[in-house]
């Protein structure tokens, strides 16, 4: 187990998803991703993993964090259109 100390933390301001209407795989949840940060070993730069931060489109309030990997976009993302747009 890596402990916090030991990783720092990097934001993609140009991940692919963000902006985006996702669901989760593993809850089904369904929000719009506002943030992702890359989790990295101090020590060796590896890649631990990389974590969105969503906000939900239902009215409940409470956001919420998955590992990337487990989003699906709700809808296709065309391969010439930039994060933020929808």
């Amino acid at each position: 187990m890596i402990w916090e100390r030991d990783h720092h933390l990097t934001e993609i301001a140009s991940h692919r998803l963000l902006g985006r209407e996702v669901v989760h795989l593993e809850t089904g949840r369904k929000g719009t991703v506002g943030l992702v940060l890359q989790h990295r070993a101090k020590t060796t730069d590896a890649l631990i993993k990389t974590v969105a931060h969503m906000r939900p489109l239902d009215s409940s309030g409470r956001e919420w964090t998955a590992e990337v990997e487990g989003l699906q976009p709700i809808r296709p993302i065309a391969p010439d259109m930039p994060a933020g747009h929808r």
